[in-house]
């Protein structure tokens, strides 16, 4: 909801036509996921830093109410393994200032039990949040009345542990020159209401939203704060904006991202945050550098402040060896130094990689030391992970056997694969020669085993059924797999269509024909007619026009007449004079000149007569 309830994971149903990576400026995003045990997941956006995270929450990382920017935003989610594993997640989404076109209508309804996932299992060391599989009903609306006003509604009824509430806003979106423009009314159970007015769009090269809300009563808007307290106004903003530095093509840029936040609660205390994140990139590294401060008050009380600040560089090459060091560091209520930490990856080859790591605690005075290492296997992981901290002699090992198990809805068979297959989406091929043209696998086409198909990531090659499995092809981000013309078994088959587009789920596997076909050549001699003889005729300009009545190829006639088509696939065509051509030399041919092209390769010839229009 703009105003009050904010999105939250857990079974239920949601239906409506709204784009699912189509988001206002003024909406934030909660990114969610699996952490394994011992990974590190770094955010960012547009190439910037924005948090980062190694807690795992009931075994999930959490970024909770990311802010966005006008226009494409790519996140990127980088995970960090204990043996020096390392992947990544790209999820896009594109932002604009929420304005409907006239007259367009989009809706949102879905109901949810908070937090329980479908089976409500959970591991031995889970923490049951606030409201733990409590039920949220909530719809949203939003219709445009013009193109520079759209109007939106929204309702929500939940369960919390102090009973069954409603919550209803309207509101409006429009524009104020180049800048959006958004105002929100609400009200809830108990006679509590919200206001919340806000202004986002790029102003002297620095993206921003500004918004500022006022409530009374017990209204409850988690979009805000995430405790219980009730809130009696609230003012956020966040900023970014990329500093050059230095000019000409030996420039680079330093992005920044800001957030500040002030909440004043109703029962008199405040709370005050501010970060500012920023990267450089320079000769193979990259430094990053976070400051975060927080202050809290309370009636009556003291003031609490915090700065804290982290320093991270790391090298960005792709060489075998890796490396970060970071730097954890206060500087208020007192300057110190926190933490200090080394890691180096070291990629033997392919499939063998060696992780060690050096990390000291000045507040505790200890020194930790780790090694571990990690060898695939085609079908299974093998890992072996150890740590040693010299203060307090605690010291873990570790054997660990990865795999994923499945079954493959294409072959009807089980399958055990690398670890990571029941987080992620996958795909499952099955490549065929197209001989009957009706684009479906049947009797009577022919499997094409040793075909290659690739992603982003993935790559595989068909077996002796023409069947190929991708695997952890990640979840949510559209995913485009291809496949190689080049390992096709003949130079004249080509796919109908370069490749396929899913979304990846988790544990999901996609299922797809790929149908392949002879493409075929068609040539002969163009004559002209005179006078009852007929001779060769050169630049004639031939087009070649399919079924859709749009030209497919174009050639011109040799010095002999001869003309030469290729590589047409399936299909009727058509062939006919260049238009402008023929009327200029007024010439015609005597009737329609059509031709279909059958499934299986062929080589066809047809010579033409052309002759003056009468």
């Amino acid at each position: 909801m703009p105003i009050g309830l904010r999105g939250t994971s857990g079974r239920g149903a949601a239906v409506g036509n709204v784009p699912i990576d189509s988001l206002s400026i003024f909406e934030k995003v909660d990114l969610r996921g699996n952490l394994p045990d011992g990974y590190e997941v770094e955010l960012y956006r547009n190439g910037i830093l924005v948090d980062s995270t190694r807690t795992p929450v009931n075994g999930q990382y959490e970024f909770l109410q990311v802010p966005v920017d006008f226009g494409l935003n790519v996140f990127r989610l980088v995970f960090f393994g204990p043996q020096g594993q390392r992947r990544e997640e790209v999820r896009r989404f594109s932002v604009g200032d929420g304005r409907l076109a006239k007259g367009k209508l989009v809706y949102q309804l879905g109901v949810a039990q908070k937090d329980m996932n479908l089976l409500g299992v959970h591991g031995p060391n889970f923490f049951p949040g606030q409201d733990y599989g409590s039920l949220r009903t909530t719809g949203q609306l939003a219709y445009g009345l013009s193109s520079a006003v759209t109007v939106n509604l929204s309702g929500a009824w939940f369960e919390s542990d102090s009973g069954k509430h409603w919550i209803g806003s309207a509101g409006v979106r429009s524009g104020l020159g180049a800048l959006a423009v958004k105002a929100d009314l609400a009200a809830a159970d108990g006679r509590a209401m919200a206001g919340e007015v806000g202004l986002g769009g790029r102003l002297l090269g620095t993206a921003f939203t500004l918004s500022h809300a006022e409530y009374s009563g017990q209204f409850v808007d988690e979009t805000r704060a995430v405790t219980n307290g009730f809130l009696k106004r609230a003012t956020e903003l966040d900023a970014n904006l990329n500093i050059m530095l230095g000019g000409g093509a030996g420039g680079t840029y330093l992005p920044l991202n800001g957030r500040l936040r002030r909440l004043e609660f109703l029962d008199g205390h405040t709370e005050t945050s501010a970060s500012l994140r920023g990267s450089l990139r320079f000769s193979g590294l990259v430094a990053s550098n976070t400051l975060d401060f927080t202050r809290s008050t309370s009636t009556g009380g003291a003031a609490v402040n915090q700065l804290l600040g982290n320093f991270d560089l790391a090298t960005l090459s792709r060489a075998r060896t890796q490396a970060r060091v970071s730097l954890g560091y206060a500087v208020v209520p007192d300057p110190d130094l926190v933490s200090a930490g080394l890691e180096v990856d070291h990629a033997f080859d392919d499939r063998t990689l060696v992780n060690s790591s050096l990390n000291y605690s000045f507040r505790d005075d200890d020194t930790q030391i780790g090694l571990s290492a990690v060898r695939r296997f085609d079908r299974f992981t093998l890992a072996l992970d150890g740590r040693y901290a010299f203060k307090s002699r605690m010291h873990t090992a570790s054997l660990r056997l990865g795999a994923s198990f499945g079954r493959n809805p294409m072959t009807k068979r089980f399958f055990v694969a690398e670890p990571g297959e029941a987080t992620s989406g996958a795909i499952a091929i099955r490549a065929f020669q197209d001989l009957n043209g009706d684009g479906k696998f049947d009797g009577g086409d022919k499997v094409l085993p040793g075909t290659e198909f690739f992603s982003s990531n993935q790559t595989g090659r068909t077996d002796a059924g023409g069947n190929v499995r991708l695997g952890n092809l990640g979840s949510g981000n559209r995913v485009s797999v291809q496949v190689d013309p080049s390992s096709l078994p003949d130079i004249y088959l080509a796919p109908l269509t370069r490749g396929i587009e899913i979304v990846p789920r988790p544990g999901r596997t996609h299922e797809a024909e790929f149908a392949i076909v002879g493409m075929s050549d068609v040539e002969g001699i163009v004559y002209f007619r005179n006078n009852g003889a007929a001779r060769g005729v050169a630049g004639v300009r031939l087009r070649l026009i399919d079924s859709r009545n749009e030209e497919f190829k174009s050639v011109r006639t040799e010095v002999d007449g001869y003309y030469f088509f290729e590589q047409i696939p399936p299909g009727n065509y058509e062939l006919v004079i260049d238009p402008e051509q023929a009327k200029r030399l007024n010439i015609c041919l005597p009737g329609a000149e059509k031709i279909a092209i059958p499934p299986s390769a062929n080589r066809f010839s047809r010579n033409l007569t052309v002759e003056s229009c009468k």
